[in-house]
């Protein structure tokens, strides 16, 4: 059984900001699309605990900050951000 996964509308703001300035635009649809995945088939599978029903995960380049309703199959995506890796 899959759970339903809703972006709010500050996070969804966010994740458009993040792709309308960037170049791999690409990598960015991908990395949102397969956190979508993972939320949906299992989200307490899916990165860290870190209070309550709220986790991390990350999908290079994004990383993102959700909360799980069991009760109800439903994963909230509160906030999105980049992950830039180091460069020497």
């Amino acid at each position: 059984m899959t759970y339903r996964v809703f972006w709010s509308p500050t996070a969804e703001a966010r994740f458009e900001r993040i792709v309308s300035g960037a170049i791999d635009r690409e990598s960015l649809a991908a990395a949102a699309k397969l956190i979508d995945k993972a939320l949906a088939e299992n989200p307490l599978a899916f990165g860290e605990s870190r209070y309550d029903n709220v986790r991390v995960g990350f999908v290079l380049p994004l990383g993102v900050q959700f909360e799980v309703q069991p009760d109800v199959r439903t994963v909230i995506v509160f906030d999105v951000w980049r992950i830039d890796r180091k460069r020497n």
